[in-house]
């Protein structure tokens, strides 16, 4: 069984794909790991958590829905070195209008917590990753980080990348970094100087991009979100 914040092995996995809202609670020194793969109508979902002490959560999420609305995961870290762990990948086509904010709040020394949010928006798309990390007063040892990246593929689509920290104890190690904007002109010269045609090599970009939550998934749906993310670029 594997933890501190790589991928949970040997737990139970509670496979979702259709939307609803969801509460679930991580009991004392469980280990638990959440999947959520869309790919038809995205649709709006809130999702609460609460992790007890010694107890890990690994959420991922792959996003390939059509549509518009809002995510939003609110995790609480309740006890002594619990883990928080959310990873997602999302794609955004179209007139799509998507919203995922994330909230983590650190309430008991030694906790670690990572969120890695990671998105492309094409066609005339919206894009927002928010997201807030509180480490309350008495969380001392906390070691948490976000971090949101999101690639604009068209000159009509838009994005956003909006973390922050509150922090109220002083014995922490925390950070957050976000990245937004067009494909890096740098790759791009390079692909095509290795005769790689122009929008071959943007598909190439993105789907390397998007392409790593599928490891986090069953081989059936590994399989259904690479060729979501092929077809999708």
């Amino acid at each position: 069984m594997e933890s501190s914040l790589g991928h949970i092995s040997g737990t139970p996995i509670l496979y979702l794909d259709k939307p609803g809202d969801i509460l679930i609670s991580v009991l004392e020194n469980e280990q638990k790991l959440l999947l959520i793969a869309d790919f038809d109508s995205f649709s709006s979902r809130k999702i609460l958590a609460s992790v007890a002490p010694g107890a890990s959560l690994e959420v991922c999420v792959a996003d390939f829905a059509r549509g518009s609305g809002s995510f939003l995961l609110e995790a609480t870290c309740e006890g002594d070195s619990s883990e928080f762990l959310f990873r997602l990948s999302s794609l955004a086509l179209g007139e799509d209008q998507k919203i995922f904010d994330m909230k983590l709040d650190h309430r008991r020394p030694h906790q670690k917590g990572k969120v890695d949010m990671n998105g492309i928006a094409g066609g005339s798309s919206k894009l927002h990753f928010l997201g807030e990390t509180v480490v309350e007063r008495g969380a001392g040892g906390t070691k948490t980080r976000q971090d949101g990246r999101i690639i604009v593929i068209d000159s009509k689509a838009s994005c956003r990348c909006s973390p922050a920290l509150r922090i109220f104890d002083n014995d922490v190690e925390a950070g957050h970094g976000a990245v937004e904007g067009r494909l890096s002109d740098q790759e791009l010269f390079y692909l095509q100087s290795r005769g790689i045609p122009e929008q071959d090599a943007r598909r190439l970009i993105a789907v390397g991009y998007l392409s790593p939550i599928a490891s986090y998934f069953p081989e059936g749906i590994r399989e259904k979100i690479l060729t979501a993310v092929e077809e999708g670029i």
